[in-house]
C-alpha cells in the first residue's frame, strides 16, 4: 500500500496557535493604551482628514485654488467653527453657573413636597440634607453672619504666578491636543496622494487593484458616515436647543450645542447631556410641565432620529453591526476614555472595510460588519438541519415577494439541496439529520408550490439513492407542473433490491432518476436494468445534477438520455411531450400543419435551415399563429400577426423604419437589422403563419428575393403543410 506523501514544512499552513493569538491581541491592546498620547491626535487628525477630503478637493476643482491654500482654508473653517462652539459653550456655562443659587428654593420646596407624599425615605432624606449643605456653603460664601465666629485658616499665599499657572495648567492640554490635532490634519491633507502610495506600497503586495478599492471604501464609508452625522447631530441639537428654549430651560443653547458632540458617543450619548436639562427643569418649574415637556421632546426627537431619519440617511454606509459598535465603544472607551467613545464608530468601520477587500483580515468583517455572512442558500439549510421550519417559511416568504416563486426553488433551495447532498453522508450515521432536512422541506414545499400530484401519470420521478435526491427529485416535479406536464415522486427505496419488483409501471414512459450525489453508476446500471424487464418500452432517464457526474454518459450508464440540469431534465420533457402529441395526432389521422414547427433535426427542421443556407442568412424560423410558446412573445407574435392578416411579404431594414412595425421590441432587443417574412397559406386559404428570414447585419432584399422566399414557402406548405411533418 502507497504510503501517504507528507507535504513539506514549507507547504504547511502557517496558522498562529491560540495563545499567540491572544499575545498578540494583548500587545496591540497594551500599545493601544500606552501610546494614547500620540495615537489619539494621530487617530483624529486621520479621520478629520476623511471629512475635510472633498471639501479641499472642491476648493481645488471649483475655485481653482493651490492645493496648500485650499488645504489652510479648509482647515482653518474647521477650527473656526470649533472656536464658535467653545466659546458659546463656555459662555453659557458662565451664565448657567451664575443663575444656579437661585434655583435652591424650588428644589427644596419639591423635595419637600416629594417627602410629604412619599412619606419618609431615606434617598429623599439624603438628597434633602445634600441640597441643605449647598445651600448653607452658597450662603456663606456669600457673607458672614453678624456675631458668629471668623473662622481662622492657615494657607500658604497665592501670588499672580500661581494663579497664571493653574489657569495655563487646566487648559494647556486641550490647546495642545488641537494644535497637534490640526499640524498633523495638514500635513496629511497636504501629502495625501504621496501617503497613500506610500500605504499602499507597504500593504499591497502587489494587489495593487485590492487595496486601491479598500482604501476608497474606506475612505468613502467614514466620510460619508462622518458628514451625515455632522448634519444630523446639528440638526438634532439645533431642534432640541429651540425646544427648551421654547419650553424655558434655561441655557437652552448650551444643550442644544453639547448634544451635538455628545450623540457622537453611541446608544447613550445623548441620553447623558440630556439629563442635565431635565434636572434644571425640575429645579426651575415649580410645577412639573416643564420637567414633562422636556422629557417628552427629547423622547420624540430621539426616537424619531434612530429609528427613521438615521437608518434611512445611511443606509449600509457604516457597514458595521448594531453589536460590533456597542462592544468597540466599550473597547476605545477603556483603552482612550471618552474619546474613544467618539472615535469607536469610525474606526470600526475602516476595520471591517479593511476585512472585505483583505483576505487575511476576513475575520473583521465577519465578526464586525453588518452584512449576512452566510448566503441565502447556506442560511435556509441551516434552518432545515435544525428543524426551524417557521423560520425557514419566513424567509421563503420574504424572498418569493422579492423575486418570485421559480427564483426562489433555482437560486436557494437547490443549491441548499446541493449543500446538503455533499455534507450529509448516504450511510445510516446522518440519517437523523436528513430525515429533519426532509421533514422541513416538505413543510416548505406545502408552502411554496400547491401542486396536485396524480395517482397515474406517464412520467415517473424517482430519487436515485437518499431523501435528499427525492427532495430534488420532488423540485423538478414542481417545474414540470408549472409547464403542464404530471409527474409523480417516488422515495429511493421504490427501486431498492428489496421494493423493484413492486414498482407499478402500467401506462408509465419514462423514468427519471434523480440523483444529488457523485456515485452513481451502479445503482442506476441495477435500476435501468430491472425496469427494462419490467416494461421494456418505458424509456429510463437519469438526472444527473453532480458535477463529477459529467464523465458519465447514456451508454456507460445503459439509460435513453441524461441530463445535466434541471433545466435540460424540464426542456427534455417538454420535447418528449411535443412528440407524443404529434405522435397521437398520427395515430388518430389528425395531424395539425407543420407539426413541429421545425423544432429539432426532423425533415422540417432540415428544410428550414437550408432556406436559409440558400440565403446566406444565419437565421430562418416558421413562425406559426397557433403556436402558444410563440404568442407569448408579444412583439415577435406582432410581426406574424402583421404577416398573417396582410397576406404579403414584409421587409423591415433597420436603417428604413416600417409604418406597420414602428419600434418593435423583438427586433431592436435581438440586434436584427433584416427581417424578411412571407405568408404561409394553405390549399384552404388559410393563413397559419409567415416563413421569416432574421440577420444580424443590414443587407438589401429586393424583389428576386422576396420572390424566391415565397416560392420556399409554399413549398413547405406543398411538403409539411397539408401532411403535417410526416411528409418528408
Amino acid at each position: 500500500m502507497p504510503q501517504r506523501q507528507l507535504p513539506f514544512p514549507s507547504e504547511m499552513p502557517n496558522r498562529p496557535s491560540v495563545f499567540e493569538s491572544v499575545a498578540t491581541f494583548a500587545l496591540i491592546a497594551a500599545l493601544l493604551y500606552l501610546g494614547a498620547g500620540i495615537l489619539v491626535p494621530l487617530v483624529l487628525a486621520i479621520l478629520l482628514a476623511f471629512a475635510l477630503a472633498p471639501l479641499v478637493t472642491w476648493f481645488n476643482r471649483r475655485l481653482h485654488l493651490p492645493d496648500p491654500v485650499a488645504v489652510i482654508l479648509a482647515v482653518a473653517l474647521a477650527l473656526t467653527a470649533l472656536g464658535g462652539f467653545a466659546f458659546i459653550s463656555g459662555t453659557q456655562v458662565a451664565k448657567l453657573a451664575a443663575e444656579l443659587p437661585g434655583y435652591q428654593e424650588t428644589i427644596i420646596a419639591k423635595m419637600s413636597g416629594l417627602q410629604e407624599q412619599f412619606g419618609n425615605n431615606s434617598l429623599i432624606d439624603q438628597i434633602n440634607g445634600a441640597i441643605e449643605r449647598l445651600t448653607t456653603e452658597m450662603e456663606g460664601a456669600g457673607e458672614t453672619r453678624p456675631g458668629a465666629p471668623i473662622p481662622v485658616t492657615i494657607s500658604n499665599e497665592i501670588g499672580p504666578l500661581g494663579i497664571l499657572s493653574s489657569v495655563l495648567g487646566s487648559i494647556i492640554g486641550p490647546v495642545a491636543t488641537v494644535a497637534i490635532v490640526a499640524v498633523f490634519l495638514i500635513f496629511l491633507l497636504m501629502g495625501r496622494g504621496d501617503l497613500q502610495e506610500r500605504f499602499i506600497r507597504l500593504v499591497s503586495a502587489g494587489r495593487y487593484s485590492k487595496t486601491n478599492m479598500a482604501i476608497a471604501d474606506a475612505s468613502q464609508r467614514v466620510g460619508r458616515y462622518l458628514l451625515i452625522q455632522l448634519a444630523v447631530n446639528t440638526v438634532y441639537g439645533t431642534i432640541f436647543g429651540i425646544g427648551l428654549w421654547l419650553i424655558g430651560v434655561p441655557s437652552a443653547v448650551l444643550w442644544g450645542l453639547l448634544i451635538i458632540l455628545f450623540r457622537y458617543i453611541p446608544f447613550v450619548g445623548a441620553l447623558i447631556i440630556a439629563m442635565v436639562p431635565f434636572l434644571l427643569a425640575f429645579a426651575v418649574d415649580p410645577g412639573w410641565n416643564m420637567l414633562l415637556l422636556s422629557v417628552g421632546l427629547f423622547l420624540v426627537l430621539d426616537l424619531t432620529t434612530a429609528n427613521v431619519i438615521e437608518p434611512r440617511l445611511y443606509g449600509s454606509s457604516t457597514g458595521v453591526s448594531a453589536i460590533a459598535i456597542l462592544l468597540s465603544a466599550m473597547f476605545w472607551a477603556t483603552m482612550w476614555g471618552p474619546v474613544g467613545l467618539i472615535l469607536a464608530t469610525p474606526m470600526t468601520v475602516c476595520l471591517v472595510v479593511i476585512g472585505r477587500h483583505l483576505p487575511q483580515f476576513q475575520f473583521l468583517e465577519t465578526l464586525l460588519g453588518s452584512e449576512p455572512v452566510l448566503s441565502p442558500p447556506e442560511r435556509l439549510y441551516q434552518r432545515m438541519l435544525r428543524g426551524n421550519t417557521e423560520d425557514a417559511i419566513e424567509m421563503t416568504e420574504d424572498h418569493i415577494e422579492a423575486h418570485d416563486t421559480q427564483h426562489y426553488l433555482d437560486e436557494v433551495m437547490m443549491p441548499a439541496l446541493r449543500l446538503a447532498s455533499s455534507e450529509l453522508a448516504d450511510g445510516p450515521e446522518a440519517l437523523p439529520q436528513r430525515r429533519q432536512l426532509v421533514q422541513s422541506f416538505e413543510a416548505l414545499v406545502d408552502e411554496v408550490a400547491k401542486v396536485d400530484w396524480p395517482e397515474q401519470s406517464a412520467l415517473l420521478l424517482i430519487g436515485g439513492r437518499t431523501e435528499i435526491d427525492e427532495c430534488a427529485a420532488t423540485l423538478l416535479g414542481i417545474r414540470l407542473a408549472n409547464e403542464g406536464i404530471a409527474s409523480r415522486v417516488l422515495p429511493p427505496v421504490a427501486i431498492r433490491q428489496e421494493a423493484i419488483g413492486r414498482l407499478d409501471l402500467d401506462g408509465v414512459e419514462a423514468v427519471v432518476l434523480v440523483f444529488m450525489g457523485d456515485d452513481i453508476r451502479a445503482q442506476t446500471r441495477y435500476a435501468a436494468r430491472r425496469i427494462r424487464r419490467m416494461a421494456p418500452d418505458t424509456r429510463v432517464i437519469v438526472c444527473a445534477l453532480h458535477e463529477s457526474s459529467a464523465q458519465e454518459s447514456a451508454e456507460t450508464l445503459h439509460v435513453d438520455t441524461i441530463f445535466r440540469t434541471m433545466d435540460d431534465a424540464v426542456e427534455g420533457a417538454l420535447v418528449n411531450l411535443h412528440q407524443l402529441e404529434i405522435s397521437e395526432l398520427h395515430a388518430s389521422g389528425k395531424v395539425e400543419p407543420f407539426a413541429g414547427a421545425g423544432r429539432g433535426d426532423d425533415a422540417l427542421g432540415q428544410a428550414i435551415e437550408q432556406i436559409a443556407d440558400a440565403f446566406g442568412i444565419p437565421f430562418a424560423t416558421i413562425n406559426l399563429l397557433h403556436d402558444d410558446r410563440h404568442a407569448e412573445d408579444e412583439a415577435a407574435f406582432r410581426l406574424t400577426t402583421i404577416v398573417a392578416e396582410t397576406r404579403k411579404p414584409l421587409i423591415v431594414q433597420s436603417q428604413t423604419p416600417h409604418p406597420l412595425v414602428g419600434d418593435n421590441a423583438y427586433l431592436q432587443t435581438n440586434g436584427i437589422d433584416l427581417y424578411a417574412a412571407v405568408p404561409l397559406i394553405l390549399d384552404d386559404g388559410s393563413c397559419i403563419g409567415a416563413l421569416a428570414l432574421l440577420d444580424y447585419e443590414p443587407r438589401e432584399f429586393g424583389p428576386e428575393d422576396i420572390a424566391q422566399l415565397q416560392a420556399a414557402a409554399d413549398d413547405l406548405v406543398q411538403r409539411f403543410g397539408q401532411g403535417g411533418a410526416v411528409a418528408a
